[in-house]
């Protein structure tokens, strides 16, 4: 059991029950890149990269545009002094096949290739832009979908390692900063670099001098805002992403303490929180928006200061015919290279900020990683339980489901606690008979129930139900195994929908429904409700009562005609008359249902057919209600206390 050991104890740099992102600092851009990547499956790489290569190789289209551009300056230029092509324009004109032609033909073919070469490539950049997006963008939902998948098949205690609002990030906001933000400028950032080598490679060729000035002169700009607004945007990015989760959190807290709230009248103290971090958020916002601006108009002003020091220089120095190509080449270089450079700038703010912001989806991707087993990562995508095959199970019955459970030396330590949680827990319940665990606050009986479902995974010893472990009895017999929570978690949308919980509204039978109603004796209540099925609970189930929500918790899970029934408290919140129903409709079930039940209300387990009273995580004392009792004082003084 050492895997499995090692799995539950904490390492450095696993959250528990919170992940602080400032505790893990942005590894760099290229690591984040590489990281973005691992998340697409192989196919979808090579897909991505030969979409990255086609945009890269556009650039050849520019530097085309650009030599065409300077070519007509140059003919025309020599059409109106009167004096012969440049040489190395005519060689080039003598290649085309347009060497006899006039200067005004010429003139002509030129700007007209030039502008259809240019357009031709801004069109096809645009198409392959939005090509790479919507790809990225459905990258963005496979990746979500998978890591949602793979986070909730892990045991409850890794699942809480990550706050609600946490896990909403990262497996949301997070993806798409690592895919559409992260991958989308990277391959920005490598179609304007392959630009501005294959233009700077030419102009170097064309005029060395003047190409190393520019070349420094620019890059000297584009190196002092890197730096500049690199730290900003780090900064900067750092405080929306910590925002955005502290905002779901604010709002998460709010909602779920709102009566406490209301009662010590501090919903004030949770609007001015809210306020404080949404106008946070809104600050640092509107600053990443600001400092996208930056480069455009820096590197603008640049643009128009150095082409006219150029034309100054060119026109005092030079013939007009050498003067005139060459400002022409460079306005049209400097025409398609600024707008590049701009782009480059915003890509690199962006992503700055994408790599921060994906830190959360790739810590969880990471440890999603580490912690899968063999057999969930070989897992058939075709084998997945459908809406279709679960009532196909819940119509045709478990018949070879053996609702028998078999625990043995289950031992269990969180990985917060010094003490043991269970240790050495054992017993057996055939099918169709009844288990109660009983005992006081914290002595282990919620864990053992968990065990039990298979949500949590002990660190000795093993559950079985039908022969085979828990998670595997779930997946076989979808249905066959049912669960009642002490607090029952409610959907917003109608009762129906309650019910038949995640399943399609297409697949849900309403035979079913009403029939685990009448069991859960809810029924009567939604037969004087003239919406019936289609009744509206509201979210968290605030149109029920306490009662009611807990009875629609036991229709949920009767729904499915379960074989076994493991109840957690599950009357706590029923007022005596509806307890007994409760209690009726579990006796009832006996012989054909398993139940284990979870209890701190005596009443009602005094009837069944085994009572583990657990202490410290231990079994201390297992038998019939009066075996327990004589076995334990202080259990017999509890049920005396009650007249039982």
């Amino acid at each position: 059991m050492a895997g499995v050991e090692d799995e539950m104890t904490p390492e450095p740099g696993v959250p528990h029950r919170g992940l602080n992102v400032v505790d893990f600092p942005d590894p760099g851009v290229l690591t984040s890149i590489r990281k973005a990547v691992r998340l697409l499956p192989e196919s979808k790489r090579r897909l991505l990269f030969l979409a990255s290569a086609v945009q890269i190789s556009l650039g050849i289209l520019d530097l085309i545009g650009i030599a065409l551009i300077g070519l007509v300056a140059a003919v025309a230029v020599s059409g109106i002094n009167s004096a012969s092509v440049p040489e190395w324009a005519q060689s080039i004109l003598d290649r085309l096949g347009l060497g006899d032609a006039t200067i005004s033909q010429l003139s002509v073919y030129i700007a007209l290739a030039a502008v259809t070469i240019l357009v031709m490539k801004t069109i096809l950049s645009a198409f392959m832009s939005r090509r790479i997006i919507r790809f990225l963008a459905n990258r963005q939902a496979d990746v979500s979908v998978r890591l949602a998948r793979e986070f909730l098949s892990r045991p409850l205690a890794d699942v809480q390692r990550w706050t609600t609002p946490e896990a909403m990030y990262a497996l949301g906001n997070g993806v798409g900063a690592a895919t559409v933000s992260l991958l989308g400028s990277a391959i920005t950032i490598g179609s304007e670099v392959f630009l501005f080598t294959i233009v700077g490679v030419t102009l170097l060729l064309y005029d060395p001098v003047l190409t190393m000035v520019c070349v420094l002169l620019f890059g000297t700009i584009v190196v002092f805002l890197h730096n500049v607004l690199g730290r900003w945007t780090a900064k900067n990015a750092q405080i929306m992403t910590d925002s955005s989760i502290d905002t779901l959190t604010a709002v998460s807290e709010a909602l779920a303490t709102y009566r406490e709230s209301t009662v010590l009248n501090r919903r004030d103290l949770y609007v001015t929180r809210y306020e404080g971090l949404v106008g946070r958020y809104a600050r640092a916002s509107s600053t990443a928006t600001f400092i996208l601006e930056i480069p455009k108009y820096v590197l603008e002003a640049a643009l128009y200061l150095g082409i006219l020091v150029l034309a100054v220089v060119q026109f005092l120095t030079k013939d007009w015919t050498a003067a005139a190509s060459t400002v022409a080449l460079f306005l049209a270089a400097g025409s398609r290279i600024i707008p590049a450079l701009l782009r480059l700038q915003g890509a690199g703010i962006t992503i700055r900020n994408a790599s921060i912001q994906a830190q959360p989806t790739f810590f969880m991707a990471d440890y999603l990683e580490r912690t899968i087993s063999e057999k969930e990562r070989a897992q058939d995508p075709t084998s997945r339980m459908t809406a279709a095959r679960i009532h196909e199970h819940i119509v045709r019955g478990y018949d070879d489901f053996e609702a028998t459970v078999v625990v043995d030396g289950v031992s269990l330590t969180y990985s917060d606690a010094l003490e043991p949680a269970l240790l050495n827990a054992s017993f057996m319940a055939p099918p169709g008979t009844s288990v109660a665990l009983v005992g006081s606050t914290g002595a282990g009986k919620s864990t053992l129930a968990d065990v039990i479902l298979g949500v949590m995974r002990p660190q000795a010893g093993e559950v079985r139900i039908s022969g085979v472990p828990p998670r595997e009895a779930i997946d076989r017999w979808p249905g066959a195994i049912a669960y009642v929570p002490q607090a029952v978690a409610l959907v917003a949308g109608t009762v129906r929908e309650n019910i038949a919980l995640g399943m399609p509204a297409e697949a849900i039978d309403d035979q079913l429904v009403w029939e685990s109603l009448q069991r859960a004796h809810l029924d009567e209540f939604l037969v004087e409700n003239r919406e019936g099925l289609d009744t509206k609970i509201g979210e968290r189930g605030f149109r029920l009562s306490g009662g009611q929500r807990q009875r629609l918790g036991i229709a949920r899970a009767l729904y499915t005609r379960p074989k076994l029934l493991v109840l957690d408290e599950a009357t706590s919140a029923l007022d005596a008359e509806t307890e007994q129903s409760i209690i009726t409709t579990l006796q009832e079930l006996e012989g054909e249902v398993t139940t284990i039940t979870v209890a701190h209300r005596l009443a009602t387990v005094r009837h069944v057919d085994q009572l583990l009273y657990l202490e410290g995580g231990r079994v201390v004392a297992h038998g019939s209600f009066d075996q327990v009792r004589r076995a334990v004082p202080e259990f017999d003084r509890q049920a005396s206390l009650l007249g039982l």
